[in-house]
């Protein structure tokens, strides 16, 4: 069967399409089974096959797994998180950034510090970026002061502007002092954001 025709099986509401998809995503192509995943993810029947996207976190493909990985983002598939968490760790770039989007939609706590490492060591810039949004995302009560910290010195403006927006929801008087250098920030959002959270903190206060 054909990309294309693997691809049409998506406008069908029928059993036997999910057995068409179950067959094809057991194919010996690891093409026809990535395609086949994608549909899965894609057909509005498709969490009726949740086994067989668990299954492709094992396949010997990266293409599978990765595309594995965009379907746990998309359902947001908790169960999975135990079979994402791992790929931090491969050596291809591209497969750590789509675990970091699946994880950002399928946050744990104890995620933080595995995902804090790859976002201040990660030699990918990309993977640098990736793991600064999933850890925006996850911000909380027991974190938001070691990111606010790393996000204020950021070369990259929108983490600066990250570290404000974290202050602002978290943040004490305690943090004013770290929070008056971006007042003066050269990036007129930073400033704006900084501006924002100084008078929010100080009215809670």
């Amino acid at each position: 069967m054909s990309h294309e025709a693997i691809r049409s099986l998506v406008s069908r509401d029928d059993d036997e399409v999910l057995n068409e998809l179950r067959t094809l995503a057991a194919s010996s192509d690891a093409f026809v089974r990535r395609t086949a995943i994608e549909i899965i993810g894609q057909h509005k029947r498709g969490p009726e096959l949740r086994t067989i996207v668990v299954a492709a976190f094992s396949d010997p493909s990266d293409y599978v797994r990765r595309t594995a990985c965009g379907i746990v983002e998309h359902w947001k598939l908790a169960e999975a998180h135990d079979l994402v968490l791992p790929f931090l760790r491969a050596p291809e770039a591209s497969t750590r950034e789509c675990a970091l989007r699946a994880l950002a939609n399928i946050w744990h706590e104890a995620d933080f510090h595995s995902i804090f490492n790859l976002y201040r060591r990660d030699p990918e810039i990309g993977v640098r970026k990736e793991a600064a949004w999933t850890l925006r995302r996850g911000a909380a009560a027991s974190n938001w002061r070691l990111l606010f910290d790393a996000f204020s010195r950021d070369e990259l403006p929108r983490h600066r502007l990250w570290a404000c927006e974290i202050a602002e929801t978290f943040g004490d008087p305690d943090v004013l002092p770290a929070l008056t250098p971006l007042l003066n920030d050269g990036d007129g959002h930073v400033r704006k954001s900084a501006a924002h959270a100084h008078q929010a903190i100080g009215a809670r206060s």
